[in-house]
């Protein structure tokens, strides 16, 4: 059977902590050649992700993008601030060494990774969620090749 090289699959699922898409599109390529774009926290699926991809497709240059728009809507802000006390004692002590140095601005240190405390959802419970979504859209988009190469193989008959 023929099956097209070109397609385009997404996958979402919403959950108490947001919303996970995957988006995968791929195109004619020699080999299997994996493109992933994942969320620093997600940084651990890579592996599973790439082998997925491996046992789910032999060629084409695919383009993997995860997304999680997280659900904070009534949720208060925390800070940690042992953590902006470390950083402010940081930036204090470079300060010293600059004649002139620029004060230093609160929403700066905010931005610092680990300042603003999220709630803790579980990573493994994230990720195993985020993997079994991935799986669907790696199905959804062998599905779509195999339907447009469907339609390849019909008008190359046609034509034959």
């Amino acid at each position: 059977m023929i099956h097209s090289m070109t397609a385009f699959a997404r996958a979402e699922q919403a959950g108490t902590n947001g919303t996970l898409t995957w988006e995968l599109r791929s195109v004619n390529h020699r080999y299997l050649e994996p493109h992933l774009r994942l969320p620093d926290a997600f940084r651990d699926l890579e592996g599973a992700v790439r082998e997925a991809l491996r046992n789910g497709l032999s060629r084409g240059k695919v383009e993997c993008t995860l997304r999680i728009a997280e659900d904070s809507a009534g949720k208060p802000l925390q800070v940690d601030r042992e953590r902006a006390a470390q950083l402010v004692a940081a930036a204090e002590s470079v300060a010293s060494l600059i004649k002139h140095p620029a004060p230093l601005n609160p929403l700066e240190v905010l931005s610092w990774p680990g300042v603003l405390v999220a709630d803790a959802a579980d990573p493994q419970a994230l990720n195993k969620a985020a993997l079994s979504l991935f799986k669907q859209a790696l199905d959804e988009l062998k599905q779509s090749r195999s339907r447009e190469g469907h339609e390849l193989a019909k008008l190359l008959n046609e034509r034959l």
